[in-house]
Formats: C-alpha cells, structure tokens, sequence
C-alpha cells in the first residue's frame, strides 16, 4: 500500500504545473512613532538563502520568523500546487519622518530575486496605536450585541469622495463612499445610501470590504476601506446635494462595568456594541450645456466615436439589408440614442436592434452601443441611404464634435418573388406619391347621370348609409385588432392590471387582519407591494431590489417622498413579521398606509 502511495506522489509531483517566482514585501503605508508593525516578505517557492535589507531607520523587536504553508489541488484534471515561505520582522518607528526600506534578496535554484521597497510614513505618536490593519469579517449584524452608543464623529465616520465637484449636466462623475474609523470594528452592518435626488445612478462594482487599511489623516491614524462606489449622471443644472450615507458598524469598546475577578481587572474586559457612521452632505455644481447645439446633438457626453457599416449593396427585391451603428467610447452610453436617419420611401424599415457592452469603472462608463437596423427594398431600381450625423460633447474639449456616416448607394435588381406589375416608364414608390395631384384627364363619352328622384335606391341618403355602416364596421375591426395586439403584449396587461392584483392581495392581507394572523397578513402585505412594483414598473422579479425599484420609479416621474414611503412601508412590513409581538392597530396602520400610497402611486404614474 505504501509502495502505491509514494508511486501516486511521484506522478502527481510530475504534473504539477511549473509557477513563476514571485518574491515581495508588505507593510502598512503611515506609523506612529512607538507603534510595532509587521514587516512581511513572502516568496511562492522553497528559498535557500534569504538576505534581508538594512531597517536602521527601525527598531527590530523580533525576527526573522519563518513560516510555511502549501497544497494540491486538481481542477478537472489539472494539478496545481501552491507554496508560500514567509519572513516576518515586528518593527518600531522611532522617528518620525518618511521611509523607505531597501528591497531584500532570495536565493531560489541558484537564482537570485529581489523584492519591492517599501515606503512608510512615520507621524507624531498619540496615547493609543491602531493595530497595522483590520479586519472587517462580515457585513452582517452581529447578534449578541450587548449595547448601542452615539461615538465622536471624529472617530468613526464616512466620506464621499468625488471624482469631480463641477462637471457638466449629463457628465459622469465617480462617487467613492469610504468608511474612516478609530475602533475596533468587527462587523459591518445595514448600508443606506441616499435616494440620489437630481442624479442617474449607476453602481460600480467594488470587492467585498474584507479588511481594512491604515492611512494618514490630517496627522492622525485612521483605519480606513471602500465602501461602495457610484457613477453619477446630474440631470439639471444648477447646484445639487448628495445627501448623507448611513452604515450600521458594530466594534468592540471597553466595559464600563466593575470587574468581577482580577484577572479582567489585568487584561481588561470588552463589550460589544453598535453604531452609525454618517457621511456629510456634498455638493456639486453642475452647468448647462453650451446654447451652440448642433441640430443632431441629442444628449450624448464623453469622449465617444461612430462607425457605421452596410452587409450588402447589390441586393434584390424583398432581400434584406443591414445597417449596423456603433457608438462606442467613454461617457453616458447607455442614454445614448441613435442618429436620425431619413430612409428611402421604397424600403420597409424595422426598428433598430439595440445592444450594448457597457463596463462601469473608475473611470466611467466605456464600452460601445450597437444599433441594427433591417431594411428590406420592394421595389427595383437604385437608391441612396443618405449620409446622417452624430453629434455629442466632448468633455475633454468643451466643445461639441460632429461626426458623419454615409452615404450608401444600394443597387436593387427585380427578385424571382416579386410579383409587382412592371411599368413602362419603371414609377419608383417616390413618383407615385404625386399622381393624382396634377392636372386630371378630360373624360369622354356619355355620361352616366340620373335624375334624381324621391325614391331610397339611389339616393344620397342609401349611400350615405352605406358610407356610415361600413366605416363603423371599420372602426369595430380596428379596436378588435387593437384590444387582441394589447392582450399579447404581457408586460403591458401587467401594468395596466397591477392596481387590481394588488388590492387582491390587501384584500387577502385584510382577511388575515381580521383573524388575526400576523404572519401571514405581513406576509401577503409585503407580496402585494412587491407585486405592485414589478408588475406596474416592468421590473422582472429576477432583478427586484429596492435599488432598482428606487431608480424605476424615479425614471417614470414618481416624486422621491412617494417613493421613500412605499419603501419604508416594506421595511417595516419585513421587521414587524419577525418581531416578537406587534399591535393590530399597529397592522390596521399598516394596511391602511398600503392601501393609500397605491391609491397615490396609481395617480403619479405616467406610464
């Protein structure tokens, strides 16, 4: 069995894939004089020799330690292995001052490597030393939380930082919320940011805040993580708030409670407690676009480029084409419209394929947005797609930029298909639009009157009733095709019934009120506003979210405190249900709230 084992280790170390060396070294960025931080250099493979840098400008408390750690794993057959060899120093700043500690060297087969340098800055020394980093274990409300205070703002607080204070209207600006703290942080919990009155709000995607990083603020040590980070689009002009963020943090502090042994009277003993951090109020003053608009200007921002293309110039009848757009560039893509485009009267045009590949970074919108246009001809002869603009305002410049596509000349032969009636003179569907308005043809031979007389057939008033039944009969097929057309359209049936499917569930809702049954009257309560939102405001269930429901209703003119109240209402339909007891007249409340701002959204919504 043993002789197997080691012939498995033997394969297996054959076809671990080979990795490159990697040597560095890290430590926190700002110190205090007096504090002890770890400096750490790390190497991915079996080192022989590890020389490390002159530290003169630190005391060296400890070290090196070694450490190791390893392991194997096979991913679809695939064997990997990871190794990592760590030399550790504890070091105390003695001066204050800023520092950089040489790179160290590592002897690996033979080979030398050396690591980065590492530039620390040493501040004034307070009463108490910040740990060198933190870390912020989870986002969830810890459970056992022994008491709530209100902590100094300076302590704990958030900031937005923004990319830009004065942009233009339509213009992107990058808004980075960031936790500072002096505490001892150990969870992070509920996050509210703002309802972002007078913006378009689109969320950049940051990696979960799993720990946190020292850094120097005016002179004193904070530690310090990205929060959330937000592309903002001002949609007037004028000065606009931002108003104040809000996190939930839960950290440890020292109890105020008497000891009960000696040995807590020594190591001292800890509480765990809650807190909010709040951001201030910003400001950002947005302009007007300049008056000098081009007349195919409609909104687009940033740095962006057209580029249009046409598959096919010899076609036949009933053949189709397509024309392809494509905006692409950094600023407001996805606000972005197609340019307009006068086609010829003898194709028949869809309307466009819209598409896009948007990423939202740090530094704004970028990607690119596809329109496709499918344009089939009827008739053969040749035509001219004519030349169109685009037109948007480059932020770089000030200035607006105008750029031009087209023209394409498209040869149309007759199809095998085509059944259209030849004509002597080829009339092209162009031509034909003004028969009828020159002068008419002379008619000859007798004509066909009659003399009028008392009797119905004939008469003006039997054609006239003619006339009147056939238009009605008329008007009846057009509502009959309407109404069916309307019928296949889900999302349309949905909005316009949700006011309906609603009140079935407060009417379920209210039942339960009456027999009393908690659960399930929040339960139906909390389905019937969700419901309301997502059939009423087209937002699949895959995607609800009070952000998106937020930011849907915003767009269809729904006034922000409508939209806080219905919000705020699901909130406390979901904290009642799990509370240990509520009051019916805290339900009746409830219920009679959710019956009023459906009755006030119904009214709001513009379609």
């Amino acid at each position: 069995m043993k002789r197997w084992y080691f012939i498995v280790l033997a394969l297996l170390t054959t076809c671990i894939y080979a990795q490159d060396v990697t040597f560095t070294a890290t430590a926190p960025g700002v110190v205090e004089v007096g504090q002890q931080f770890r400096l750490t250099y790390s190497v991915n493979s079996q080192a022989e020799r590890f020389l490390p840098p002159n530290m003169q400008n630190f005391s060296i408390l400890a070290g090196p330690s070694t450490s190791t750690s390893s392991n194997v794993s096979i991913v679809n057959g695939k064997v990997t292995q990871y190794y990592e060899l760590k030399y550790t120093y504890i070091l105390e700043a003695a001066k204050e001052g800023e520092f950089t500690i040489p790179a160290a060297e590592v002897t690996v087969d033979k080979k030398k490597y050396t690591s980065n340098t590492v530039k620390i800055e040493v501040i004034k020394g307070s009463a108490q030393h910040q740990p060198a980093s933190q870390s912020a274990t989870s986002t969830q409300p810890d459970q056992n939380i022994d008491k709530s205070e209100t902590v100094a703002g300076s302590d704990l607080f958030l900031k937005v930082i923004l990319s830009r204070t004065k942009a233009y209207r339509e213009e992107h600006i990058i808004a980075t919320v960031k936790l500072y703290s002096k505490l001892n942080l150990t969870n992070l919990g509920e996050y509210r940011p703002p309802a972002f009155d007078g913006f378009i709000a689109e969320k950049v995607e940051v990696p979960p805040l799993s720990r946190l990083n020292q850094e120097n603020v005016n002179g004193q040590i904070y530690l310090t993580g990205v929060i959330d980070k937000y592309i903002l689009y001002p949609q007037k002009a004028g000065e606009i708030e931002i108003k104040p963020f809000e996190l939930v943090c839960y950290y440890q502090s020292a109890s105020r409670r008497r000891s009960g042994s000696m040995f807590d009277e020594f190591f001292g003993t800890y509480e765990r407690a809650q807190t909010k951090a709040y951001s201030q109020p910003v400001k950002v003053k947005v302009s007007a676009l300049p008056e000098n608009k081009p007349l195919s200007f409609a909104g687009a921002i940033g740095n962006l480029k057209m580029e249009s293309t046409v598959d096919k110039k010899n076609v036949k009848t009933n053949e189709a084409i397509t024309l392809k757009i494509k905006i692409s560039g950094n600023g407001n893509l996805k606000y972005v419209n197609a340019p307009k485009i006068e086609f010829p009267a003898d194709f028949e045009v869809y309307d466009p394929k819209i598409s896009d590949n948007i990423k939202y970074t740090d530094n704004g919108a970028n990607g690119s947005k596809t329109f496709e246009y499918l344009l089939i001809p009827r008739h053969a002869g040749e035509f001219t797609v004519p030349g169109f603009e685009f037109s948007y305002f480059d932020t770089n410049t000030d200035s607006y930029k105008t750029q031009k596509a087209g023209p394409y000349s498209i040869v149309v032969e007759k199809g095998e298909d085509d059944t259209t009636m030849a004509l002597t003179n080829v009339f092209t569907k162009e031509d034909i639009k003004f028969l009828g308005k020159d002068i008419r043809f002379i008619k000859k031979g007798k004509s066909n009157l009659k003399l009028k007389d008392k009797f119905i057939f004939g008469s003006s008033r039997l054609y006239f009733s003619f006339i009147i039944i056939i238009g009605l009969f008329i008007l009846a097929f057009i509502l009959r095709r309407k109404r069916i057309l309307e019928n296949s359209n889900t999302q349309l049936v949905r909005t316009r019934k949700a006011d309906k499917y609603a009140r079935k569930r407060l009417q379920k809702a209210s039942d339960y009120l009456k027999q009393n049954k908690k659960e399930a009257f929040y339960e139906e309560l909390v389905k019937g506003l969700w419901g309301y939102i997502s059939d009423k405001y087209s937002i699949p269930v895959a995607g609800l979210s009070k952000e998106s429901a937020r930011q849907q209703m915003h767009l269809k003119g729904i006034e922000p405190n409508f939209i806080d109240k219905i919000l705020g209402i699901i909130d406390r339909c979901e904290y009642a249900r799990y509370a240990p007891a509520s009051e019916s007249t805290q339900m009746d409340a409830l219920y009679d709230e959710s019956v009023e701002i459906i009755s006030k959204l119904q009214q709001q919504f513009k379609g």
